[in-house]
């Protein structure tokens, strides 16, 4: 039985890769490309290049792995290919068969038994990294580079011209491959920049601050430095005013395993943090943050590219190469300091930021920037000598990510006088110390645990437009399973709060602003702030409710 994840069986997984079986092919492709794969983030680079020539119907692409020697993070690549649904060769059938291309982004994989010319990129953006302790600069890597002599890759792909010098301390006749195509998922980023709002939306950002932080791997990373940072920034934020998201490395579920990530996060998973799958959806979050805490990660200066508020933390250690682009982008930004509040800092970093802070430093990391797509796929359809298609070369921009909304278990909800209004302020109940007046619990009937729910004075839930005739019965029941509760509630589409109160009560609350999370209500009536009452707000919006 296939193991679940894994990639199905292929018609290109059962028969040498060989013409003699082009007969059972519908489509008569002219070249075969095998795509060698060593980790999920070497894919997700590889998936950027392939966009450039995966609809040419002449060409045939399937990928590879070596199963028999696994990268150290190589943990989720069988699951990844089988999302892809793409046709997956074995190790030692790619070896045997004939290729009119092979593109790896990883120099550590076994490239020189391959018979084909090979493409190596970067899997990074650029060559910035040491591996660990050593002074073998990543990507660059001299024994792999050159075996018996002979160069392995017939294309190193440079991202910026001023990598050459690296390469040629790794050997001079590496360095003669080198060609400058700038970088592929820089500029496929850049190329969904008008897809911000599609994208905040997806991450249920519209009308709120979406704080997003990206964490490499190792005990320097951001998750290792400051390993409670995520339930901190869900707990000290104010819910109404900012949504939070991490992007973690897939090296760090590699080591750990997904299981045990996913249970070191599920409180803050339980109070709102969206967290995205490795392989997916991190462009987006980039491109639609309205700041990005990281460390010295790659996605740092991806950050950087789409001209995004930036915090870092750490120092990068002794893995930064001195002088690279990362380590410029240390020097001018400003840190984050774990040890104080988190709000005023980012909202600080936000106010700071001028379009075009990072532009120099992008610079030195990437050139030709927006020009990778013509410079890179030429090159490509050479190697494989066959003629470019007549269409325009350009990356699409990412796919708005279907991201599954995170519904808070608990709130603390209270008020806090701002000037001649009252603002209602709420924060996912994790345990932290909330001092506002009027505070009250509300709780999920589901997600809550038995404890809040036996101290909440608000149950709610949340219902479709079709079940809104639900509500009495559900209401009359929740008041009596829970006898501390004063009120119960249910939000019907994005607007509308019905609630029944301990004394019998129905109302039918309405906000006009879409962007304010109708449960609100509820808490207006619980506190008796209805209309006429003083002004209210919302995070930094006025509400205005129609009551029924």
């Amino acid at each position: 039985m296939r193991e679940k994840g894994t990639p199905p069986p292929s018609f290109w997984a059962k028969v040498p890769v060989d013409p003699e079986f082009d007969q059972w092919l519908t489509i008569g492709v002219e070249r075969k490309i095998l795509v060698v794969v060593r980790t999920v983030t070497t894919l997700t680079r590889l998936l950027d290049i392939l966009s450039l020539i995966e609809s040419d119907r002449r060409l045939q692409l399937v990928f590879t792995y070596d199963a028999d020697s696994t990268a150290i993070f190589g943990a989720g690549v069988p699951e990844f290919l089988g999302t892809l649904r793409a046709s997956v060769v074995p190790w030692r059938q790619a070896l045997q068969s004939r290729f009119d291309l092979v593109i790896a982004a990883s120099e550590n994989d076994d490239l020189h038994l391959f018979d084909a010319p090979i493409v190596l990129v970067p899997h990074g953006i650029g060559y910035q990294k040491y591996y660990p302790r050593s002074r073998t600069v990543a990507g660059m890597n001299p024994d792999r580079l050159v075996r018996d002599g002979r160069v392995v890759p017939a294309m190193v792909a440079l991202s910026h011209p001023e990598q050459r010098a690296h390469l040629r301390e790794a050997g001079p006749e590496a360095a003669a491959r080198a060609v400058m195509v700038g970088d592929p998922c820089h500029d496929r980023l850049r190329a969904g920049i008008h897809r911000a709002p599609a994208y905040r939306a997806a991450f249920g950002a519209h009308g709120h601050t979406l704080v997003v932080i990206a964490s490499t791997w190792g005990p320097g990373s951001l998750l290792g430095t400051v390993p409670d940072l995520p339930l901190r920034l869900v707990s000290e934020l104010e819910y109404d005013g900012y949504r939070c998201c991490a992007v973690l490395h897939p090296g760090i579920t590699s080591a750990h395993s997904p299981w045990q990530v996913d249970a070191w996060l599920s409180e803050a998973r339980q109070a709102g943090l969206q967290v995205l799958p490795p392989e997916a959806g991190w462009q987006a979050a980039l491109t639609a943050a309205s700041c990005v805490i990281s460390d010295f990660g790659s996605l740092a200066l991806y950050a950087a590219a789409v001209d995004r508020p930036l915090l870092l933390i750490g120092d990068g250690g002794e893995t930064v190469v001195p002088g690279s682009p990362i380590a410029a982008l240390a020097e001018r930004t400003a840190r984050l300091d774990p040890d104080e509040a988190l709000g005023p800092q980012i909202d600080l970093a936000i106010r700071r930021h001028s379009p075009g802070d990072h532009a120099a430093v992008v610079k030195q990391a990437v050139g030709a920037a927006d020009l990778s797509a013509e410079l890179l796929r030429p090159r490509l359809y050479r190697l494989m000598k066959l003629s470019e298609p007549a269409t325009e070369a350009s990356f699409p921009p990412h796919e708005v990510p279907d991201v599954e909304p995170r519904e808070v278990a608990t709130f603390v909800v209270g008020t806090e006088e701002a000037g001649a209004a009252t603002k209602i302020m709420r924060f996912p109940s994790t345990g932290r110390r909330q001092d506002l007046a009027d505070k009250h619990l509300v709780a999920h009937e589901t997600r809550a645990t038995l404890r809040q729910l036996s101290t909440a004075r608000i149950v709610y839930r949340r219902l479709d437009d079709q079940d809104a005739d639900h509500f009495p019965r559900w209401s009359e029941e929740i008041l009596r399973q829970w006898p501390d509760a004063a009120v119960a509630a249910a939000t019907v589409g994005r607007s509308t709060c019905l609630v029944r109160t301990r004394d019998g009560v129905r109302r039918e609350l309405t906000l006009t602003d879409r962007t304010i999370d109708p449960l609100i209500g509820a808490s207006l009536v619980y506190l008796d702030r209805l209309p006429p009452a003083e002004p209210l707000s919302v995070g930094d919006r006025a509400v205005t409710i129609r009551v029924r």
